[in-house]
């Protein structure tokens, strides 16, 4: 096992967690079966794959499965909690702005 991967983890679900989320990791078939991806992807709001740190085959399972169940699903280039916390901070923006559009229609 590497020593990187757990410390981003940490860093990863800080991120999630100060946002009220809650964090599930897959490491893509590195070490973990790529069987347990569809669990993982079943059981997500959003799905944010970093493509360089995951199998091709992982790759295109997340691809696909997200196109198929409409989840919506983000892939970053580089790994990073900076990159990765810009990517939760956006979709968090947009889901308190669909709130308060969805409030504002409301009949009284």
């Amino acid at each position: 096992m590497r020593w990187w991967p757990l410390r981003l983890d940490r860093g990863l679900r800080k991120v999630v967690e100060q946002r009220g989320g809650n964090f599930l990791h897959h490491d893509g078939g590195l070490e973990e079966s790529l069987h347990r991806i569809d669990a993982a992807l079943a059981a997500a709001d959003l799905v944010v794959c970093q493509a360089g740190c995951i199998s091709h085959n992982a790759y295109w399972r997340v691809k696909e499965q997200c196109k198929r169940t409409g989840k919506q699903c983000v892939f970053l280039k580089s790994p990073g909690v900076a990159s990765f916390g810009r990517v939760v901070g956006a979709v968090c923006a947009r889901e308190r702005e669909t709130a308060v559009d969805a409030t504002a229609a409301s009949p009284e």
